[in-house]
């Protein structure tokens, strides 16, 4: 799926409607759907994670230009949602709650597969507890934990009673509050600052249930070989719930469900990235190993050129585009380029950058 919504050109549902036969014809199953009307006055994308009541009418809205749209190669389309600035996870949380069943009704009356979540505290430091958090005095950091955790659990369980198979893709996985996620493996050392984003997934997979999808997005920007799809997928599938990492998030309840109820994506980053290059024909290979070791979803998120123009208006130049659309249909896997292994992760202040709001 395409996540493309950095930039000037960003996928709105208005802007869907009035480029849907170019939209169509590009190499992707779906979209990441912007929430936000023509008119700037309606941006679900940012207002369903803050203390601000979102309306479903008013959600609904901003889809509507959607909803009658005869999609055949856009099929797997997501709601945008950014981590805002929500309340403390001790304090009333009744808003972000309701705010977050509001969109995922809209979500499955438009006809989308579920929401996006991007997960990065561009706004606030909601999922740092050394922020310092509010009541970071008389509660630990295993209380924040327990409670963050909770606040996830009640948010997908409020979606999923709107919305029974809801599908949501947490961007960075629970492995970016592990201290034990290995940088062996890539996985970007950033769980200092970032200690309530696993508790708030894990409350995610807890209040999904069977019939709900929580999916570890995988935002590990350096993966290249097929070996390295496979040991990220492994360790964040099996290892990470297991009695011999202990993750101090994931209570003995949780872990015996955990293999099972976890679904595995990544995410491809169209440029250079910790010391991994990125050509045409390095993306070529990488989303070929990244489709296949994912179990259901790769997103691909661009910033050196957009999908959602024609070259000729300044959209990705045609190299670009023939790169994803051979990755789709390669039967084996295509050999990282030599200069595509990556240097160690980056440190914390490199962690993304806000989106186009």
């Amino acid at each position: 799926i395409y996540a493309g919504w950095f930039g000037n050109t960003t996928p709105t549902p208005g802007y869907i409607q009035a480029n849907f036969s170019f939209l169509e014809s590009q190499p992707f199953n779906g979209l990441v759907v912007y929430l936000r009307n023509q008119s700037m006055t309606i941006n679900a994308s940012i207002g369903v994670m803050t203390n601000t009541p979102m309306s479903y009418p008013d959600i609904a809205s901003v889809l509507d230009p959607i909803r009658n749209l005869p999609f055949t190669q856009l099929v797997d389309n997501f709601g945008f949602v950014i981590g805002n600035d929500p309340p403390d996870f001790f304090d009333d949380w009744s808003v972000p709650i309701q705010n977050f069943a509001n969109v995922a009704k809209a979500a499955k009356d438009i006809g989308l597969k579920g929401i996006c979540f991007d997960n990065e505290q561009y706004h606030a430091p909601w999922g740092d507890y050394s922020a310092p958090t509010k009541y970071a005095a008389t509660k630990s950091l295993a209380d924040y934990q327990a409670q963050a955790r909770l606040r996830g659990k009640q948010v997908m369980e409020a979606m999923a009673a709107q919305f029974p198979d809801i599908a949501v893709v947490t961007l960075h996985g629970p492995y970016v509050s592990e201290p034990d996620a290995p940088a062996s493996l890539q996985f970007p050392q950033w769980q200092s600052g970032n200690e309530l984003l696993g508790p708030y997934f894990a409350g995610f997979l807890e209040g999904a249930g069977d019939t709900a999808s929580s999916i570890d997005g995988g935002e590990i920007y350096t993966l290249r070989t097929e070996e390295h799809f496979q040991a990220s997928y492994d360790w964040r599938r099996t290892n990470l719930a297991s009695d011999a990492v202990n993750c101090a998030f994931i209570p003995p309840s949780l872990r015996t469900v955990w293999e099972a109820r976890t679904s595995i994506s990544y995410g491809v980053y169209d440029v250079t990235f910790a010391g991994a290059s990125m050509t045409p024909t390095i993306m070529r290979s990488t989303l070929a190993n990244a489709l296949r070791r994912a179990d259901h979803i790769v997103w691909y998120y661009s910033e050196a050129y957009s999908y959602l123009l024609p070259s000729s208006q300044g959209g990705a130049p045609a190299q670009w585009v023939h790169a994803v659309k051979q990755a789709r249909t390669d039967p084996g896997a295509v050999a990282a380029a030599a200069d595509s292994s990556p240097a160690p992760a980056p440190a914390p202040a490199a962690l993304g950058t806000p989106s186009n709001l």
